[in-house]
């Protein structure tokens, strides 16, 4: 529960695949498109706003599905792009779907490792020097942040909660994040 993940996105390229999508979609739909059954509770119990954040990730990169295999309720999970954090979210539950994921991002590859989540914190974060503590400058694939990170981020914030809140600054007005 006080594990963090690392899920580059946006390095699409020639020889470089996304290796992850997101999506918002109102529960209705969602549950339209899966069969009733325990993910279909679960989803209730984690949109009670109607409301459900999804991040699919693509199962055959590297060791994702092992990595996948780690999280648990309640880990971190923060988008990383170009040297920076774009957003934070916790999970709150996950589910091995690929005819899921080929009905939220239609004709877009293998994105079957689901992850459902809070409302994301969005905002581009730049990892500075003084950040290097916490996290690396560079993430090419998706990653289980080391216990030794983990550790001083603990020390630190006391939470993986204060340090979205304090360190990545998504409780400070925009204005204010990183000036």
């Amino acid at each position: 529960m006080n594990n963090v993940f690392i899920v580059p996105t946006g390095q699409e390229g020639p020889g470089k695949p996304s290796l992850a999508r997101a999506a918002v979609c109102d529960l209705e739909t969602l549950l339209s498109l899966i069969s009733p059954g325990r993910f279909a509770e679960e989803l209730k119990k984690h949109c009670p706003d109607g409301v459900c954040y999804i991040r699919g990730v693509r199962e055959r990169i590297g060791d994702n599905e092992a990595t996948w295999e780690a999280m648990t309720p309640g880990d971190l999970i923060l988008e990383y792009r170009d040297r920076a954090i774009f957003s934070a979210s916790f999970l709150a539950a996950k589910k091995n779907d690929s005819v899921l994921a080929s009905k939220l991002w239609p004709g877009d590859g293998p994105f079957g490792l689901l992850c459902l989540t809070d409302k994301p914190r969005v905002g581009e974060v730049p990892i500075p020097s003084q950040m290097l503590r916490y996290l690396d400058g560079e993430y090419g694939d998706l990653v289980k942040l080391g216990a030794d990170k983990v550790g001083n981020i603990l020390a630190d914030y006391g939470s993986l909660e204060t340090f979205v809140n304090l360190c990545l600054r998504y409780d400070f007005p925009f204005s204010f994040r990183h000036s």
